[in-house]
């Protein structure tokens, strides 16, 4: 199998991705990334409802934070949206932990797909060319037409809508346009919660970002995601296309965000290819000895057969990176049954990814 090199990959789509101050930015319209476009605004940007759960939704404030709604069930068809945890709690719960509030407020969520990726998924649900820097699938903004967008969207909004995420593609390949657009949340008086999304990828371009990035990066309204690909070296190299020796980059960047004091959480396809419990468990424990509360923050994600994902499926299966066999019930099984209580008291496991701290120091409002 030949491998990518995110970092080349990396340095040929930053330069294609930047014009005039401006970034390039998906057409998400058309694209197939999910089973219908009524989320899509204005082409390129969409809105998503994080949490779809009517008791949930018609539920009080104080309801909505009840462990009940962690727990895991199965409904008589066995459908996997049933059997997991609570999906996507952030950002809907970290923005109400952080800045006040109840997380109903925070659950629509404003989208942005940069147009680069340095790595090929074949779960991703983005297709291909969206995340080639290639303007003939996208269009440049700058951070001001993306928070005046943000802002007209909420406007017409009939929920709140009080959070704006930037995803691609990659984000973290051009953390320009994270600080630009939190600048201009702040020049312009937004108060809404920024969430980031990254691969762990790459550390060198988050270093060059200098001190008012590593500052924004403790604010109170801003969130970031890293997105583990795989539980070993083996199974992220087939699900991100990746030489295995970037495997533990992800680690080394998930270290430099803590050592920022970033409030970071971790997502993880529930994709493992073999001896599902051994490997959950050694991933579960790599993180713990990093900080022991990071297992207690890590989401696995369901892989839905969007149209895009699809396409993606079946273009990584010729090249030799085939979906694993390995159900996915199995692994939210095991991680949730198994692996976490080794490492957590039933108290523990009763709390939200953001009831989890990080350092002692930070401080929550709410």
């Amino acid at each position: 199998m030949n491998y990518c090199d995110p970092a080349k990959t990396a340095e040929i789509l930053r330069p294609k991705m930047m014009k005039g101050g401006k970034y390039l930015i998906s057409r998400i319209s058309g694209a197939g990334q999910a089973p219908g476009e009524e989320k899509i605004l204005e082409d390129y940007f969409r809105y998503k409802d994080y949490i779809d759960n009517k008791e949930w939704a018609e539920g009080g404030q104080q309801k909505r934070w009840d462990p009940k709604f962690l727990g895991l069930s199965e409904n008589r068809d066995g459908d996997i949206q049933n059997i997991k945890k609570l999906e996507f709690q952030n950002p809907a719960y970290s923005a109400a932990r952080s800045m006040g509030g109840d997380p109903k407020d925070y659950n629509k969520v404003f989208t942005v797909q940069i147009a680069g990726c340095d790595l090929d998924c074949n779960y991703c649900f983005v297709p291909k060319q969206l995340n080639c820097a290639d303007k003939r699938f996208g269009r440049y903004f700058s951070a001001e037409e993306i928070v005046r967008h943000f802002l007209t969207a909420r406007a017409a909004s009939v929920e709140p809508m009080n959070v704006l995420r930037i995803s691609g593609g990659n984000p973290t390949i051009l953390p320009e346009i994270i600080l630009d657009v939190y600048q201009a949340m702040k020049k312009n008086d937004v108060r809404a919660y920024l969430w980031i999304d990254s691969n762990l990828s790459t550390l060198e371009y988050l270093d060059w970002m200098g001190k008012d990035f590593k500052e924004m990066l403790r604010q109170k309204n801003v969130g970031v995601v890293g997105c583990f690909k795989g539980t070993n070296e083996r199974d992220f190299s087939l699900i991100c296309g990746a030489g295995p020796e970037y495997y533990e980059r992800q680690f080394k960047v998930l270290n430099w965000f803590l050592e920022q004091g970033t409030d970071i959480y971790v997502y993880l396809p529930a994709l493992v290819y073999s001896d599902v419990e051994s490997n959950l468990s050694g991933f579960a424990k790599k993180l713990f000895n990093m900080n022991k509360n990071l297992p207690l923050r890590t989401e696995l994600l369901a892989i839905i057969d969007y149209p895009g994902a699809k396409i993606n499926f079946e273009r990584a299966a010729k090249l030799g990176r085939p979906m694993p066999e390995t159900s996915q019930r199995e692994v939210f099984e095991t991680w949730h049954n198994k692996v976490l209580p080794q490492l957590y008291s039933p108290d523990e496991l009763q709390k939200y990814c953001c009831q989890a701290p990080l350092y002692q120091s930070f401080k929550w409002i709410g």
